[in-house]
């Protein structure tokens, strides 16, 4: 073919198409509809999360290491979620719930705080049928202090008004539950409570803790006539004191009075931080130990026959027998049997609120067979959180299958800064769990990263602070644990952090709700 037929060929072709797309872009064709192409979703530019390196002094052995990053290099903080953009589609109760979620399953009674679950995850629910998140302050109280009481003398003169401002310090910042938190529980004193509990805003719950263990050893010298000898013996042989039944009805029933019907109110914690395992079995004063309990002199038989009576049965010939399985269910029975008398106790007395554990701490907190035995009889288990940067991922997994299907709740959980400061003083902060941090600011980083973690985890219904305001002891030291200082300054900077975290729950567990089904 010659070029020049060719051509021609070529240009009549160009023609057709040039006629073709003009008709196709006519009022004619316009009503034809095109394809429909499958969305693809485009995969994010970014990381999930642009990680903060906050520096931290862990508290180990009585003293503060060196600083480090280690555990730290990923920490989270909500301006740093690369893909999250908030929902705003829910509404809340006066408590903080979200209305509308359908509850699959619920215990507790109607008209008080229940536990609930709604859509696979775990809630508390509010009287008004909202679905909860506890975030949450303890010991919400004016400090004992020779700085505390000046500082309230000057600033509030009163508990009226000093209740009045920190009600709407709470509020503003979102905070939906706090304690008093006496050793002796108590509920708030009459000229607190409705500012504490009912700011304008909105409405605020709180737990107590019955310290029963504790306090039938606080006792004892009254009761029995002799001190215990908490340096010696570990405090569960008190569990089989033939008058620790009856000692315990006594004091649910009086102080369960002090509840009965307040909505406000969600329930007991048992007691705090009992010593059911020590690490690795090594001291028998942090851990039930079986050969601690065959050793026992005679005026704690009670506990070394319940000891006794477990090696006959399981036919062990002497304690050099004793495997470790053996001593994993002694602990474990003793564990049932602490659980199954006081749930009881509290049961004859108060069926509107909820029993929230024992606030298992240290070593006890990673024992399965304590873990179980708590969620057997209580409706949540509680957790005080300390020696970590942040939660284990392996440990919430746990979690899952040890709680058998109950909640779990972080009781306490804090950091101090090292910039904190009395009177151009810094603060020794010596006392307490808490790790160190620099400011303030990495306060709130350290708060968000642990509270964005345990909204991953759907059978945990929140966190609590340790504490409302900054300790300080008779010897001069003083501690940075809270939103407060001695001189009941809010730490803004830190409040900033907490208040974004508290505001953002829902959104948040939408957010990881969706991640999680991808």
């Amino acid at each position: 073919m010659s070029k020049q037929i060719y051509s021609y060929f070529l240009f009549l072709y160009v023609a057709g198409l040039m006629q073709l797309t003009t008709s196709c872009s006519s009022s004619r064709v316009a009503d034809i509809p095109e394809p429909e192409v499958p969305e693809t979703p485009i995969a994010p530019t970014e990381d999930e999360y642009t990680f903060l390196n906050t520096a931290y002094r862990k508290w180990q052995s009585g003293a503060f290491q060196p600083w480090a990053t280690t555990d730290s290099h990923q920490t989270r903080v909500i301006d740093r979620m690369n893909w999250y953009a908030p929902s705003t589609d829910y509404k809340r109760t006066a408590w903080g719930g979200r209305i509308g979620l359908q509850a699959s399953s619920v215990v507790g009674k109607d008209g008080f705080f229940r536990v609930a679950t709604c859509q696979g995850r775990h809630y508390l629910l509010d009287p008004d049928n909202g679905a909860v998140v506890l975030h949450g302050i303890q010991h919400v109280r004016p400090g004992t202090s020779v700085p505390h009481q000046e500082a309230f003398n000057r600033k509030f003169g009163s508990d009226a008004r000093w209740s009045e401002e920190t009600g709407k310090l709470l509020a503003d910042n979102h905070i939906n539950y706090i304690s008093y938190g006496s050793n002796r529980i108590e509920a708030f004193p009459v000229a607190m409570r409705a500012n504490l509990l009912t700011p304008q805003t909105q409405k605020i719950a709180y737990a107590e803790n019955l310290s029963l263990l504790r306090t039938f050893m606080w006792d004892m010298r009254k009761n029995l006539g002799y001190a215990f000898e908490d340096g010696t013996y570990n405090r569960f042989v008190l569990l089989f004191e033939p008058t620790f039944a009856s000692y315990i009805d006594d004091l649910v029933r009086e102080k369960s009075a002090l509840f009965a019907g307040d909505k406000h109110f969600i329930g007991y914690y048992l007691d705090n931080e009992l010593p059911f395992a020590s690490y690795q079995n090594a001291d028998p004063l942090r851990g039930i130990d079986l050969k601690h309990f065959l050793s026992l002199p005679d005026r704690y038989r009670a506990a070394r026959t319940y000891a006794e009576k477990f090696m006959k049965e399981r036919g062990i010939s002497a304690p050099g027998a004793i495997t470790q399985q053996d001593q994993e269910s002694f602990r474990a029975l003793v564990a049932d049997t602490y659980y199954r008398l006081t749930t009881e106790t509290v049961r004859r007395y108060d069926t509107e609120h909820l029993i929230l554990g024992t606030r298992l701490h240290d070593w006890s907190k990673y024992n399965q067979q304590v873990l179980e035995a708590c969620a057997r009889y209580c409706e949540v288990v509680s957790i005080n959180y300390y020696g970590r940067w942040q939660p284990e991922p392996d440990f919430l997994k746990s979690l899952q299958t040890w709680c058998i299907g109950k909640p779990f709740l972080v009781s306490e959980f804090y950091v101090k800064a090292d910039e904190a400061a009395y009177k151009g003083k810094k603060y020794t902060n010596i006392e307490g769990g808490g790790w160190l941090v620099h400011t303030q600011k990495n306060r709130g980083e350290f708060y968000q990263n642990f509270g964005l973690r345990l909204l991953e985890a759907r059978n945990c219904i929140g966190w609590v602070h340790f504490e409302y305001n900054d300790g300080y002891a008779a010897d001069g030291n003083a501690s940075n644990k809270g939103i407060v200082s001695l001189e009941y300054e809010p730490y803004e900077s830190f409040l900033s952090y907490m208040r974004q975290l508290n505001l953002s729950v829902h959104p948040l567990i939408d957010y990881y709700d969706k991640q999680s089904r991808q």
